[in-house]
């Protein structure tokens, strides 16, 4: 699955120093609506329906142009 980022998302991401993003996806299943990069996977797991991806993966796919989660 292919999805949309806004161009400030994909510079917040990309200069994270941070271990983990836990996301929300749009009812379309394309667009990231809300985000948070943490080191703390559980305290934010429940609120995201553990719905997350390694930072490291994601910078990766940004460099490649094509994020899938």
């Amino acid at each position: 699955m292919r999805i949309k980022l806004s161009a400030t998302s994909i510079a917040k991401i990309r200069k994270s120093t941070k271990t983990f993003i836990l996301y929300r996806l749009s009812e379309q299943d394309n667009k990231i609506v809300d985000f948070v990069l943490t080191d703390n996977l559980s305290r934010f797991r429940n609120q995201y329906n553990n719905k997350f991806r390694l930072v490291t993966d994601i910078k990766k796919q940004i460099k490649n142009f094509k994020i899938s989660l």
